[in-house]
């Protein structure tokens, strides 16, 4: 039982320490991703008005040369007015002459909604270019000192990767898992030291008959409230 107590102190010092290496790396993996996603979104948002754009600037075309259509046919109408010998042809020249007249404005009407719209989207297109600049290079100095802290830790973390997994090897299955269980759930602690006859992960008092068998160290012990493994400071002595 000493043994595997003292293989779970060893666990948690290695995970300890990893947890350190960790946190030197601070929300960096975070706001890379984050701003990754950010510029995708962002690039991708840009293209579909890029398309609009586009399909506005068709539009706009097809209703200049329907304009341009509906004027010719206005002209036409206009000087057959002057040829006309009847009332009833009259009436009729003068209705097709109102029916595209009203034709171009509705079309105007469009274009110029197109237009508007296309410089409401040219406008964003121009905000998104700007943010999305920024974002680079927000993006590329967080790589950049993501890389910096990783180049510094990596050696170290492989190395106690390594340890942990020749140590993970050698603790019984039950014991692992009620380890990383707790550690999962006590904040990455799951083996602590009894200080002052009490557990010093929840600070509650060991009863004495566990503070007894926690000194004779000939079984695992574990805190009654928050599910820690035990064991005397002097323990760690001998690892």
């Amino acid at each position: 039982m000493q043994k595997i107590l003292q293989q779970l102190i060893k666990l948690q010092e290695l995970d300890t320490r990893l947890d350190v290496l960790t946190e030197k790396l601070g929300d960096l993996p975070e706001t890379v991703k984050t701003l990754e996603k950010q510029i995708n979104n962002e690039i991708e948002q840009d293209n579909i008005r890029k398309t609009s754009i586009e399909e506005n600037t068709t539009l706009i075309g097809s209703h200049a040369a329907r304009i341009e259509e509906f004027s010719e046919k206005i002209k036409k109408y206009k000087e057959q007015l002057y040829l006309v010998t009847t009332n009833r042809e009259y009436d009729a020249l003068t209705s097709e002459i109102e029916y595209n007249e009203d034709a171009i404005k509705s079309a105007e009407e469009q274009v110029l909604q197109s237009e508007e719209e296309n410089e409401r989207l040219k406008e964003a297109h121009e905000r998104t270019e700007k943010n999305v600049e920024e974002m680079k290079v927000r993006l590329e100095q967080a790589k950049g000192s993501l890389a910096e802290t990783q180049q510094e830790t990596e050696e170290e973390k492989t190395e106690l990767e390594k340890k942990r997994e020749e140590l993970v090897g050698l603790i019984p299955r039950n014991y692992l898992r009620t380890y990383e269980r707790v550690r999962t759930a006590r904040g990455g602690l799951a083996v602590v030291p009894l200080i002052r006859d009490a557990c010093s992960g929840c600070q509650n008092r060991v009863i004495p008959q566990k503070r007894v068998d926690i000194y004779k160290k000939n079984q695992v012990i574990t805190c009654d409230y928050c599910g820690r493994f035990l064991y005397a400071e002097s323990d760690t002595e001998d690892k």
